[in-house]
């Protein structure tokens, strides 16, 4: 007898999901560091244009004696200034982008075999007939009386 073993080789790629979630950070104040920097200088100049339009105009309001504002008036609007508007919102508006790539397995292999050599002469053998003896030891019977009591009768098996 011969034999042949099987041999497998499996090889495996797990499947890989990539989540970009930049955009959504970003809708929520987190932006990536190159986006925040340009977002912080923007804002940052922005900053100081609006404090030099508010101060030249406060100049520009006291110089304007004819129309009687004072540097309290100008004081109590710094110190008490209008409420922001503010309105309810849900972020992020956007979805995140999601890209997936399928794993793979792959299976090599080799199948196993097993030969079998045999004597090629025929196989000689004898047996003996087994004898059956087939008989009827007591034949079956059923005895049925009938008895009379009073009215009815008794059956008796």
């Amino acid at each position: 007898m011969r034999i042949k073993k099987p041999d497998i080789a499996i090889s495996t790629e797990y499947p890989k999901i990539d989540i970009d979630f930049s955009l959504c950070r970003a809708e929520m104040g987190y932006p990536t560091l190159p986006e925040a920097a340009v977002n912080w200088r923007d804002e940052g100049k922005q900053a100081a244009s609006d404090y030099i339009d508010m101060k030249v105009a406060e100049g520009n309001a006291l110089a304007d004696i004819h129309k009687g504002v004072s540097i309290q008036d100008i004081a109590y609007d710094q110190a008490f200034p209008e409420p922001p508007d503010f309105n309810v919102d849900l972020i992020p508006k956007s979805r995140p982008g999601i890209t997936v790539q399928t794993g793979q397995v792959t299976i090599e292999y080799v199948p196993g075999d097993i030969a079998v050599s045999t004597n090629p002469f025929p196989v000689r053998f004898s047996f003996d007939r087994a004898k059956v003896d087939i008989y009827l030891d007591k034949k079956p019977y059923i005895d049925i009386k009938a008895v009379y009591v009073g009215k009815n009768f008794d059956k008796r098996i």
